[in-house]
């Protein structure tokens, strides 16, 4: 069967864009590679008290959207939420700051042991906590990260409140550049660590 000539003609001029591509090209767009962060470990060092024999479970602090998911949220004005194109952290951010959390309780020492909320081991007492700010934003110009926890410290038994915090840290970025971010969510991840670990020390009480 002969094709028409305006058909081969449109094949042939197709033929000649695809062989002009230059190698490694495509027709179709290429998706933005995405860069996956984590947070540097806790600066925590060990305490020179005395371990306790306790042992503490940390659960998964609740949140909504969007902070419940792996997005580098920022904030350019109030009530807006965006995302960092091309970068992600490398889990939903309520897990990122649990296990960045357990970490610090464990380099600190001073507890026997502490697990997660999967674990099935026994403890005394369980840290709740609801994640209401882990984002950068502009104050005045000025970029900053700004993370928050609404804590509970519950007594495993009882499920009697012992104590409960807010406990909220905001950091300045050094510029608006994604690295400097980064560095700003380290450094409030660890502030907030290290107030979160001496408050619930200091209110755990021994059975």
């Amino acid at each position: 069967m002969t094709l028409p000539p305006m058909p081969r003609l449109a094949m042939a001029l197709s033929l000649l864009m695809i062989a002009g591509l230059p190698a490694g090209c495509s027709l179709l767009p290429e998706r933005e590679p995405v860069r996956l962060f984590t947070l540097s470990e806790p600066s925590q060092s060990a305490s020179a008290d005395a371990t306790r024999d306790l042992t503490l479970r940390v659960d998964t602090p609740s949140a909504g959207a969007p902070l419940d998911g792996p997005r580098l949220l920022v904030m350019p004005s109030p009530g807006e939420f965006q995302a960092h194109a091309g970068a992600r952290w490398r889990d939903d951010a309520p897990r990122l700051v649990r296990d960045y959390l357990i970490e610090a309780f464990r380099l600190d020492g001073r507890l026997t042991a502490v697990v997660d909320d999967t674990s099935r081991a026994r403890s005394d007492a369980t840290l709740a906590s609801h994640l209401g700010a882990f984002h950068s934003r502009y104050r005045e110009g000025t970029p900053e990260v700004i993370a928050r926890l609404e804590v509970q410290l519950l007594d495993e038994s009882s499920r009697e409140v012992l104590a409960s915090r807010r406990i909220e840290v905001v950091v300045a970025n050094k510029d608006d550049s994604l690295e400097a971010v980064v560095q700003a969510f380290d450094r409030a991840a660890d502030q907030l660590a290290s107030e979160l670990v001496d408050w619930t020390l200091a209110n755990l009480v021994e059975p």
